[in-house]
C-alpha cells in the first residue's frame, strides 16, 4: 500500500520545455557543450547532477517512511544544507498541493512538479488517507514543512506559509480586463538576508541590497529559483519599480532565464502583463525583439463545453447529410471564424468548401450559435479582434 501512497515526483527536464541548454550557443554562434551551457543558464532545473541528487534524496526519503525511521525535523534540515528548498506536498486531482501538510504556497497558475517534495496521493480534495501507515506520512509532512518555515536559510517564507498564518486567500478579479494585483507570495513580507539572494531583495524592493548582491556575482541577474523566476520577475509581481530598474540596468532580460527559448508564464514580461501593469511592459518592450513582443500575443480559445456540446451537434449535422457528403472523400477543413473583443462570433466560412452548401451554411450557423470563445488580447494584454479557426473531417471513404 506504501507504493501505491507515496507519489513518484518527476524531475527530468521534460516539464521544462523553455530552457535550451542542450542547444545553447555563445556569441559567436559556436554550440557550447551541455555542462557550459548548464552554467551559462544558471537554473538548477536543467542541471542533471543537481536533478540526479534530489531523486535519490526522495528515494532515501521513501525507504525512511516505509521502515518508519523518517525523522522530519532531521530530513527537513539536510536537504536545506543541501540547498533544497522543496516543501512536502500532497498530488490532487486538481494539481499540487502543500496544504494537507500545512502550508499554503501563493503561485500563479499553481505549483509545479519539481517545487515540491509529493508524498501521498489525496482524492477529492480529502485529507491524506494514511490508514496503512498509522498516519506517519501525514504527520511527517506537517512537521518536515514546519521545520523547513522556520529554519532562517528558508528563503520563501513570503511566498509559502502556514495555513493558519497565511489569512483568506484573494479573490479573483471580478474584471476579467483589471488584472492580478499580486500573482505571487504575499504582500507582507518578513525579513529577508543576503543569503536569501536577489529574488528576496526584489520582493521587497532593496535597490542597496541588489547593489550589492550584483557586485558579489552579476551572472545571478537572470538566474531563476525554484518557482522559475528571475530576479526581475519577482520585482515586477511585487511593483518594485526602483528594483526593476536597478536589475535592467544590470541587463537583466524581460524573456526570463538566460536560457529562455520562449517567454513563457514565469517571464517579466508575461508578469507584467497579467497584472495589466503597462508602463512596466512599455519599459521592457524595446529591450526584446518585435517577434518576442508579438509572441505574447493570445489567440481567442474556445471554451471546452461549447466545443464538446459543438462537436454532438456536427454529429447529428452529418448523420442527416450523410447521403450527401458520402459522394465525396474524406477531407479536412478548416472553419474559419472572425471573433470580437468580446468574444463573440461575427463571422464564419469553410475552407474548402463542402459539396453541399446546405451543409456548409447549418454548419457554421451552429458554429456560431455554439462554440463561445475567450477573447484573443494583444501583447499588453488589452482584449482585441482577431480570427480563429477550427478544423473538421467528414466524408465518404478514402
Amino acid at each position: 500500500m506504501l507504493r501505491k501512497r507515496l507519489a513518484t515526483l518527476s524531475l527530468l527536464c521534460l516539464g521544462l520545455p523553455a530552457l535550451a541548454g542542450c542547444g545553447a550557443r555563445d556569441s559567436g554562434g559556436t554550440v557550447v557543450p551541455d555542462g557550459v551551457a548548464l552554467a551559462q543558464c544558471g537554473d538548477a532545473r536543467a542541471d542533471t547532477n543537481w536533478l540526479k541528487s534530489l531523486r535519490k534524496s526522495d528515494d532515501a526519503l521513501r525507504r525512511a517512511l516505509a521502515n518508519g525511521t523518517a525523522n522530519a525535523v532531521a530530513a527537513a534540515h539536510k536537504a536545506l544544507d543541501r540547498g533544497d528548498y522543496r516543501l512536502a506536498a500532497a498530488t490532487t486531482a486538481e494539481g499540487i498541493s502543500p496544504e494537507p501538510y500545512g502550508v499554503e504556497c501563493r503561485v500563479l497558475g499553481g505549483l509545479a512538479p519539481w517545487t515540491v517534495r509529493a508524498l501521498a496521493f489525496v482524492a477529492d480534495g480529502e485529507q491524506p488517507a494514511d490508514e496503512d501507515l498509522g498516519g506517519k506520512v501525514t504527520g511527517f509532512g506537517r512537521r518536515y514543512n514546519a521545520a523547513m518555515l522556520a529554519d532562517p536559510r528558508f528563503p520563501y517564507a513570503d511566498v509559502c506559509r502556514a495555513v493558519d498564518k497565511a489569512g483568506p486567500k484573494p479573490a479573483e478579479p471580478t474584471d476579467p480586463d483589471a488584472g492580478t494585483v499580486q500573482p505571487y507570495g504575499f504582500a507582507e513580507l518578513g525579513e529577508a538576508r543576503m543569503i536569501h539572494g536577489l529574488g528576496a531583495a526584489a520582493r521587497r524592493g532593496s535597490v542597496y541590497d541588489i547593489g550589492i548582491l550584483l557586485s558579489r556575482d552579476k551572472a545571478k541577474v537572470d538566474e531563476p529559483d525554484l518557482f522559475g523566476l528571475t530576479p526581475l520577475a519577482w520585482a515586477v509581481a511585487y511593483h518594485r519599480w526602483p528594483a526593476a530598474e536597478a536589475l535592467l540596468r544590470a541587463k537583466a532580460s524581460p524573456i526570463g532565464a538566460a536560457c529562455q527559448s520562449a517567454i513563457d508564464r514565469e517571464s517579466p514580461l508575461q508578469v507584467a502583463r497579467v497584472m495589466r501593469w503597462y508602463a512596466m511592459i512599455r519599459r521592457m518592450r524595446p529591450l526584446v525583439t518585435e517577434e518576442e513582443f508579438a509572441s505574447l500575443r493570445q489567440k481567442p480559445r474556445w471554451t471546452d463545453a461549447s466545443l464538446s456540446e459543438f462537436n454532438h451537434a456536427l454529429t447529428e449535422l452529418k448523420e442527416r447529410y450523410e447521403a450527401t457528403l458520402r459522394q465525396q472523400r474524406f477531407t479536412r477543413h478548416d472553419l474559419n471564424f472572425e471573433v470580437d473583443e468580446r468574444g463573440n462570433t461575427t463571422s464564419c466560412t469553410m475552407d474548402p468548401a463542402s459539396i453541399s452548401p446546405g451543409f456548409d451554411k447549418e454548419l457554421c450557423g451552429l458554429a456560431m450559435e455554439i462554440v463561445r470563445w475567450t477573447p484573443a488580447r494583444d501583447a499588453f494584454g488589452t482584449r482585441v479582434p482577431e480570427s480563429a479557426k477550427l478544423l473538421v473531417g467528414f466524408g465518404g471513404g478514402s
